[in-house]
């Protein structure tokens, strides 16, 4: 049934009302910080990031543009892409992407390719903050630049190297999240299926975004499932169409994230590196782990949902669609569903963190939160020796903001509830 009350003002967007005059401004709720903040503000990180990776940017600079390139150029000259003339990168990605890329390079002028992709890249990702400032979290004090200081200037600048290293999952977030809205609004998700099939084509990690309509949606079981079912078809008539390609990507998966360790961040990730060893099996600690969290969360997920809607029913709540605070939890619990997280998916994860965490400590020092929570992260590589951990920080943030979030929206939603009930 579709849900047409998004005009509604959530309790989180009300007490997030703009206005430093008013009343409630007064009374401690935050305000978008001023411009010219955000500009010294800038400046400061733009210093920082040079001092920190000046002298191996290079490392990652158009780092996936040219793993990308290089696999389909070879594999349209007769040749096996997944191989490892590219160690220690390998090609992680299934038949499915070749063959998508040979369409689009098909379509676009001579030699246009790299430049296109690198265009839409750059768009995506600028663009990723704004629309989730704009559609999904609603804060009054969340402005466009402040979203964007926000997304890059986020703790070990994960925004610019998901910008910098040129990855896919970017665009596909994008795509993905602009298609939801149509499902925020009016409880219409039939474009943000299609974008999620074709994004888990390619990363299959991507069905954890239907998360999204079985949390924030009505009804929408019947296109859940025909997304899986289309996206797991998909790759059986990858394995039994090409199997020799199709092995070859298991191969890669194999080389590229077991023998290379490239396990990501996230609490899997974490336990993986920690406790893997080369040449050992990878063990039951990492998967027991993450399950844990996963069914924790769901659980938790689900309980806040249910008492959401029962408060639904009284006007000055609104719906499910309508709350930011609630669709930030939703985000980062999208994320965190993801057992290989990397830079490209942390990024989103730590603007919606960052939500949750001003909404839990009620704080109005917005730019005094964004640096006490990015200082720590300039000495992460100081203190943890394996590079393969230093997500643990963001990991840590991001459940934290989680945790921080749900609290207090658990704790207002039933005062909320409670105080309109008995004054009924």
């Amino acid at each position: 049934m579709p849900d047409n009350s998004t005009s509604k003002a959530t309790l989180p967007e009300r007490t997030g009302s703009k206005a430093s005059s008013s009343p409630l401004a007064a009374a401690g709720v935050p305000v978008a910080p001023r411009t010219i903040y955000l500009v010294i503000l800038f400046i400061l990180a733009s210093a920082v990031f040079w001092l920190v990776h000046h002298g191996d940017w290079q490392k990652w600079w158009l780092e996936d543009l040219h793993v990308y390139s290089y696999s389909l150029l070879c594999w349209l000259a007769g040749n096996n892409p997944y191989n490892n003339s590219l160690s220690p990168l390998f090609f992680l990605y299934p038949p499915a992407f070749l063959y998508l890329a040979k369409f689009v390079v098909f379509v676009l002028p001579l030699h246009w390719g790299e430049e296109t992709y690198l265009a839409i890249h750059v768009a995506s990702t600028v663009a990723l903050p704004l629309v989730l400032a704009r559609y999904f979290f609603r804060q009054a004090w969340l402005g466009p630049l402040f979203a964007l200081q926000l997304f890059f200037a986020s703790p070990r600048f994960t925004g610019v190297l998901a910008l910098w290293g040129l990855n896919v999952a970017s665009t596909l977030y994008c795509i993905a999240l602009i298609a939801a809205v149509p499902g925020l609004r009016r409880n219409r998700w039939e474009w943000f299926y299609l974008a999620v099939f074709l994004a888990a084509i390619i990363k299959i990690t991507f069905l954890a975004l239907l998360l999204l309509p079985f949390l924030v949606g009505r009804r929408q079981w019947k296109g859940m499932l025909a997304c899986v079912g289309a996206v797991l078809g998909m790759n059986l008539v990858e394995a039994v169409g090409n199997p020799s390609l199709y092995h070859g990507y298991q191969w890669a998966l194999k080389q590229g994230i077991l023998v290379q360790q490239q396990f990501g961040y996230g609490v899997f990730g974490m336990l993986a590196t920690y406790h893997h060893r080369p040449g050992t099996p990878l063990g039951v600690l990492p998967y027991a782990g993450f399950l844990l969290m996963a069914a924790t969360i769901g659980v938790l997920m689900l309980r806040m949902r249910r008492r959401l809607e029962l408060a639904g029913g009284l006007e000055s709540w609104g719906s499910l669609s309508a709350n930011g605070v609630w669709l930030a939890l939703v985000v980062v619990t999208i994320v965190l569903a993801n057992p290989r997280e990397m830079q490209y998916d942390v990024d989103i994860a730590l603007i919606a963190a960052f939500v949750l965490w001003v909404y839990g400590l009620q704080t109005r020092r917005l730019l005094g939160l964004m640096v006490v929570l990015f200082l720590p992260s300039l000495v992460v590589p100081l203190v943890v020796l394996n590079p393969h951990m230093h997500g643990l920080y963001e990991t840590l943030l991001v459940l934290t903001g989680f945790g921080l979030g749900y609290w207090r929206l658990w704790r207002d939603s039933g005062s909320k509830d409670q105080a309109l009930a008995s004054a009924a």
